[in-house]
């Protein structure tokens, strides 16, 4: 940044006309005269766009320490393009400028000339050796003001910043929501298996006991242990549980990592013990008194986890476990894992032919296969569907994007070095976390009224972030991620109606599937740590207020989570089960009053004055890649035949029904059908049951019989056969079948 202040006897400036599009609205061209003022004439450049913060840090520090010095009270903040040939985005250093105004309003009489406007101006220099100071400064010159002195030399220590970084430690948090009686028993048994592994172990150090999803972990530094170990382990936590033991909370000594997670938590930290093992909790009441309530438990794996999600810290050894208060309850648990194992999105995707995985393209970038390709277009037709009759306008942008666009969004910022950095010969880019940004320039883009809105925007459009890749698997959890995004611009007023069309198209797509039978909507508002968020609390408030109300109008069955809020605004998360009844946050609604404001979006109201919009954000399957993975399990490979990608297989008994075969496949071709035909020289039994493992929809068996009389028999998937069917009416069924888009 470079600035030039003047110690004047009076500033007048008068804005003519704009500089270009995205000049300031809502200016007053008469003329402006300041008496008695410090004026600072300002420009800021392209190297302040890497942090922001900083320099506007610096930029208040020099104002008051001239103002100090000449004794100013009152300020003329004067954006002046000329000081610099580096100039940063306009929004950048309009927004840097309108902050500083803010601040410096506290303390002084400020005044601030129009940014992106062409200005005359008149000034009146005091004349004494202070009255005119220039200054230059940057992040880099803030950098080098903080550093740790070695006996060798200086070494520059970054300064902090909410970048998020590979190499940061992720702190302990404590939990308060109340656990059940089941969470409760998991737990403990954990705290159990950590005694026994201290005293089968003693190098051995525990880490955290925590929950995820429906099992407990346990984690151990230095510990080398394998899956067959599992047994003696189970053993010998039996005969500790049949000694009755109490769980007591404690004062003892910690070892190490639990002092750490002591430290993180803070006044919340409680320590508990378990005969010679204590452990610091990360839950309020989490343990079972006694040892006995531990009735049946069971190991389930051994993984590896990073101290503190840290790949910079020392390698953790991580046990999984369940346990339960009866026998019966563990058996429905482990046939339940059977079942999902048998229903794996891995394992059917390969049997299949959905997708692959290559490591010369890269973890977390899978390949959609000719099948995985025709699942995915049949979803995201039927979402356009359904979004098309409601307004919706389809747009496209670009996978790569000028760093600039993110760090005006505050993406930058939010997701650090989980973006992909692309270089190009004069800017640099980054491949698109998120399409928001991409959808506010086309919004910004047109003069609209307050008679266009809603103004709704549909794109299924690929984001892309460096997820580790310790948490990549398969479709589930991946680095190039497809969503069904859709971004609304609307008044205040209009939220709850939009709201309601939204929550609309989630029943009907999810009824549709078959997902909708039991499902709950988390509410999720701000913590308390309001340095994680961007934007007012006044904004917070209104938006947190809108959407709540929008979810009682609508009587979602909804909770109020804090803390589990987009950084952005709050939102209302959907929350389904499938058909082993294990839960998915999937659809989402997020009302957003910070990105118009950072972007400064407005439109023209009914008193032809500029008003912010309100942008709803929302998906409707989430992640394109992770729904399918849970539609291929939900289904178990058995899809509806709308979306099956191979709906009806033709198998021959001999040779000589091979023409009239080939007929069938060109009939039903023509009616848009997808069908698969085997000719092979095999018998007719191998044929059935290769169709049978491939999970076609319908069967049709072609012999002799069906060549004469012209009609097919028909096998459907549940093991109905019908003999002699007219092949038009065959096609007709299926017809109707595909446009009810039936799920059973």
């Amino acid at each position: 940044m470079k600035i030039l202040t003047i110690h004047a006897d009076f500033i007048e400036f008068q804005a003519k006309k704009k500089a270009f599009k995205g000049a300031e609205e809502g200016v007053d061209e008469n003329k402006h005269r300041i008496e008695e003022c410090l004026v600072i004439f300002t420009a800021v450049e392209k190297r302040d766009e890497f942090n922001t913060k900083i320099v506007l840090q610096k930029y208040l520090k020099n104002i008051e320490d001239i103002a100090a010095q000449v004794n100013a009270t009152s300020l003329v903040l004067y954006p002046y393009a000329h000081l610099s040939s580096q100039l940063s985005s306009p929004q950048i250093a309009e927004s840097l400028m309108k902050d500083a105004e803010k601040q410096l309003k506290i303390k002084y009489k400020v005044s601030r000339a129009p940014f992106g406007w062409y200005k005359s101006f008149n000034i009146s220099c005091k004349g004494h050796p202070l009255s005119e100071l220039s200054r230059e400064f940057s992040v880099e010159d803030a950098e080098k003001e903080i550093f740790r002195t070695t006996s060798e030399k200086p070494t520059l220590i970054p300064p902090t910043s909410n970048l998020k970084r590979e190499g940061k430690d992720e702190l302990f948090t404590f939990n308060t929501n109340k656990l059940s009686s089941e969470e409760k028993i998991k737990l403990s048994a954990g705290l159990v298996l950590a005694k026994v592994i201290s005293e089968l172990y003693p190098q051995s150090q525990l880490g955290q006991i925590n929950l995820h999803h429906d099992q407990a972990y346990v984690e151990f530094s230095n510990l080398k242990i394998k899956q067959e170990e599992l047994p003696r382990l189970e053993k010998q936590m039996q005969k500790v549980i049949l000694q009755t033991l109490k769980i007591e909370k404690s004062t003892k000594q910690l070892t190490h990592l639990q002092q750490e997670i002591a430290q993180d938590l803070g006044r919340d930290a409680i320590t508990y013990i378990l005969s010679n093992i204590t452990a610091t909790s990360l839950f309020r009441d989490p343990f079972v008194k006694l040892t006995k309530e531990i009735v049946a438990f069971k190991l389930l794996n051994i993984s590896s986890a990073y101290w503190k999600n840290n790949s910079l810290n020392e390698q953790l050894t991580r046990i999984n476990l369940v346990a339960f208060a009866s026998p019966e309850e563990l058996n429905l648990y482990l046939k339940k894992i059977a079942d999902a194992e048998a229903r794996s999105h891995l394992k059917i995707g390969k049997e299949q032919n959905i997708f692959v995985i290559s490591e010369l393209v890269g973890q977390g970038l899978p390949l959609l296969a000719p099948k995985g390709a025709i699942i995915r277009n049949e979803i995201i037709d039927y979402l356009w569907q359904l979004h098309k009759e409601k307004g919706y306008q389809q747009v496209w942008t670009p996978h790569i994007a000028k760093d600039i666009l993110y760090k005006t969004s505050g993406h930058w910022d939010k997701f650090g070095d989980d973006l992909f950095k692309v270089k190009g010969k004069s800017d640099d880019f980054i491949l698109k976390p998120m399409n928001c940004p991409h959808h506010m320039q086309i919004f910004d883009s047109f003069a609209f009224s307050y008679r266009d809105l809603p103004v709704r925007y549909f794109e299924p459009a690929t984001v892309y972030r460096d997820e580790k890749s310790g948490q990549l698997i398969g479709l589930s959890r991946v680095r190039s991620i497809t969503q069904d995004d859709g971004h609304l611009f609307c008044r205040i007023s209009q939220i709850k109606q939009e709201v309601k069309t939204i929550v609309n198209v989630i029943h009907e797509f999810y009824h549709t599937l078959g997902l909708d039978k039991d499902y709950w909507v988390s509410f999720s508002v701000r913590g308390d740590d309001n340095t994680k968020y961007l934007g007012t609390d006044h904004i917070w408030n209104i938006a947190e207020t809108a959407l709540e109300e929008a979810a009682k109008e609508n009587k979602l069955p909804y909770k109020k989570i804090t803390g589990e809020a987009a950084f952005y605004g709050p939102k209302l998360d959907f929350v389904f089960q499938d058909a082993l009844g294990r839960e998915w946050q999937l659809a989402t609604i997020q009302c957003d009053f910070n990105l118009p404001e950072r972007f400064n979006l407005s439109f023209m109201n009914e008193k032809s004055e500029k008003e912010r919009p309100v942008v709803i954000h929302r998906t409707i399957s989430g992640s394109l890649e992770r729904f399918l993975s849970i539609l291929i399990e939900h289904y178990s490979g058995k899809f509806p035949l709308w979306l099956s990608p191979v709906q009806v297989i033709i198998v021959t008994v001999t040779d000589r029904n091979i023409p009239f075969a080939e007929e069938v496949v060109k009939e039903l071709r023509k009616n848009n059908l997808r069908v698969k035909l085997n000719a092979d020289s095999e018998t007719i039994g191998k044929k059935v049951r290769d169709a049978q493992l491939e999970r076609a929809n319908y069967i049709i068996t072609i012999g002799d019989k069906e060549c004469e009389h012209k009609t097919v028999a028909i096998r459907t998937r549940n093991g109905e056969i019908k003999f002699d069917v007219p092949l038009n009416s065959f096609i007709a069924s299926l017809r109707k079948e595909i446009i009810e888009k039936r799920h059973t």
